[in-house]
């Protein structure tokens, strides 16, 4: 069974109708991908609270985003922030990446979405301890998490590539927007 979804887009052009419905209909499972969206929320929470108490004990004040040069706690104070920036930059990526591919593999996209959320909380457990090499069990998790996903979309991309419907509406673009014969 697939879960579905009904959207009303309105429209405002007088000309046309005021609202048009329009089902979306997602595969069964799909729904899962909320539990590791939802925890990457609280686990970002836990990390900017990480941070915030760092700058207290160690007195790093804003608009520092790092602790300034020659601060006495400022490597102790740097792997806390490390940790939350780190997370930061891949966020949105995983996030994405987990649910474009459980359009196609729900419950692999969220299983490995979680594995992903649940390493960057140890990655920031460690990290914050003051040692960078403390991160590295929350980071191995972290891409059992990750690289899983990267394979997903990758899968995807090339089943994609190589469909024979999809490569001839490609060269019909290509022809009837660019003029090229491919």
């Amino acid at each position: 069974a697939q879960a579905s979804f009904v959207v009303k887009a309105f429209l405002p052009l007088p000309s046309q109708p005021r609202a048009m419905s329009l089902k979306i209909e997602f595969p069964e499972g799909y729904a899962l991908c909320f539990v590791p969206l939802a925890l990457s929320w609280i686990m970002n929470m836990f990390l900017s609270i990480q941070v915030a108490m760092g700058r207290k004990k160690y007195d790093v004040q804003y608009p520092n985003l790092y602790a300034p040069p020659g601060h006495k706690d400022g490597d102790k104070f740097n792997c806390i922030q490390r940790a939350h920036q780190n997370t930061l930059e891949s966020w949105s990526m995983v996030m994405i990446t987990m649910l474009a591919c459980a359009l196609v593999y729900p419950i692999s996209s969220a299983i490995s979405g979680t594995i992903w959320v649940l390493g960057r909380f140890v990655y920031g457990i460690g990290y914050a301890l003051g040692n960078p090499s403390f991160r590295m069990p929350g980071g191995l998790l972290s891409h059992v998490g990750d690289f899983p996903l990267m394979g997903m979309a990758i899968r995807i991309a090339y089943k994609a590539l190589i469909d024979p419907d999809l490569v001839k509406m490609m060269r019909g673009f290509a022809k009837t927007h660019a003029g090229l014969e491919l």
